[in-house]
């Protein structure tokens, strides 16, 4: 099915507007003059459209009802940066640990570096 923005305004649902991408749900969201933050997540942008089709009488309430949740915290954001970070940090622990690896040379008995 292709995305065709004048039909979901002349006929929006619930149904169509979970089978677009989020391209699709930000031009849905411009055209109602909906703010939102570019690097929102897709269910965040359909939850502030959700939201303002029900305010404005466009859908019946009960969709926010069974519209996914979507945290209000940014929990997804932390678990994101912990994973990088941990991430960062093996991948700079690796590199580490191959510099400091590698033959070593045997002093010589009686060689420099031994104070008699």
């Amino acid at each position: 099915m292709s995305f065709n923005l004048d039909k979901f305004v002349a006929s929006p649902s619930v149904e169509e507007l979970d089978s677009f991408k989020k391209s699709e749900i930000v031009k849905v969201a411009k055209h109602y003059g909906i703010e939102f933050q570019p690097l929102m997540r897709k269910d965040e942008i359909k939850r502030y459209v959700l939201e303002y089709l029900v305010d404005e009488s466009i859908l019946p309430s009960t969709v926010l009802e069974t519209a996914i949740t979507v945290p209000t915290d940014n929990t997804f954001e932390l678990k994101r940066l912990e994973m990088e970070m941990n991430k960062e940090i093996k991948r700079n622990g690796k590199r580490k640990g191959k510099r400091g690896k590698g033959k070593r040379r045997k002093r010589k008995e009686g060689g420099k570096g031994k104070r008699t």
